[in-house]
């Protein structure tokens, strides 16, 4: 039996195919539950579907996180790192069973290590403690980081519940609901703790979608400049993936950003000094980013290690292109 919904990022896939993965997908579910597979834009899924014959779709390849399972639609045989390719054009049939033996083998996998983590008796501190919580975002970053279930409510909303052990959110209404709790005050809001069978129970038939993608657009509109708990503007980090540009609160600044933290370790202040990009916009890129997983942190960064300029050609053609995809001039 399965335990919450696996996660599936579809990049850079032609209308047909994408219709084909929806098509695969819904058959899959049928079979095993509507929860069983999620499409969504999570960066951090455990799932990514690309087509991989274009410039782009070989650019978010080299950039995907290796402990992602990549299936690639391509007309080359491609070898890497939990990679299967499946030839163009692609057909349902073939599609739906690679992705029902690997979403078994997935299960089977998540589900031994939560049989693991509850036999141990090793206490283990939440990487992103936050002391005060002072909205919306820190809440179900709070949630996430401990690995809790809990419902959220405020008067004349609709419930939502953050499922913290297998990322996901779930609400009575539809998921962009989210923004009224974005804009209700903090102050109104109440969050009570509940075991995973009462999740489970409580929120059957109701729109799932995964956390990920919730907390970045929470950390966007929360952030306001202010750097979570524990953090420090003055410590290196960098990108361990390209972030999903698609969600809602996209600056265009953001890339730029994300180019630069994709290469090298390099802190706040530092990226705000070289970029010019105002501190608090980078502090609220830099939050969304840590929300969905995928920051990395140095502490011993050496002292004469100089940031890396941008002056690869290559690289700006390839945020231009980005950019147009997204309609920005």
């Amino acid at each position: 039996m399965h335990v919450g919904a696996l996660q599936i990022s579809a990049v850079n896939l032609q209308e047909v195919e994408q219709k084909v993965l929806d098509v695969a997908v819904n058959i899959i579910c049928d079979e095993k539950g509507k929860d069983y597979l999620i499409i969504g834009n999570n960066p951090s899924s455990e799932i990514l579907v690309l087509n991989a014959d274009s410039a782009d779709g070989s650019e978010f390849l080299n950039t995907a996180n290796d402990n992602q399972v990549k299936i690639v639609f391509s007309s080359s045989t491609l070898s890497g790192k939990n990679l299967v390719t499946i030839p163009t054009p692609v057909r349902v049939i073939a599609l739906k069973n690679v992705l029902a033996k690997i979403s078994e083998q997935l299960y089977t996998y998540i589900n031994s290590r939560k049989i693991s983590h509850l036999h141990s008796t090793k206490k283990i501190t939440p990487p992103s403690s936050i002391s005060k919580i002072e909205n919306i975002f820190q809440e179900i970053l709070q949630n996430k980081s401990e690995n809790k279930c809990c419902v959220i409510s405020s008067s004349g909303l609709p419930d939502i519940y953050i499922d913290g052990i297998n990322n996901r959110f779930i609400i009575e209404t539809h998921i962009d609901d989210i923004e009224k709790y974005i804009a209700v005050d903090f102050n109104t809001i109440e969050a009570k703790e509940i075991n995973y069978e009462q999740l489970n129970k409580i929120s059957q038939n109701m729109s799932v979608a995964a956390l990920n993608g919730i907390l970045w657009r929470c950390a966007l509109a929360c952030s306001n400049g202010k750097l979570l708990a524990g953090h420090s503007a003055n410590t290196p980090v960098k990108l361990t993936s390209w972030p999903n540009f698609s969600r809602q609160g996209f600056k265009p600044d953001y890339f730029k950003l994300a180019a630069i933290m994709a290469k090298q370790y390099i802190s706040l202040n530092e990226l705000s000094e070289q970029t010019q990009i105002p501190l608090e916009d980078i502090i609220d890129f830099y939050n969304a980013t840590f929300a969905v997983d995928i920051i990395e942190t140095q502490t011993t960064l050496s002292s004469k290690q100089k940031p890396v300029p941008i002056k690869n050609n290559k690289q700006q053609s390839i945020l231009k292109k980005l950019a147009q995809r997204l309609g920005i001039n």
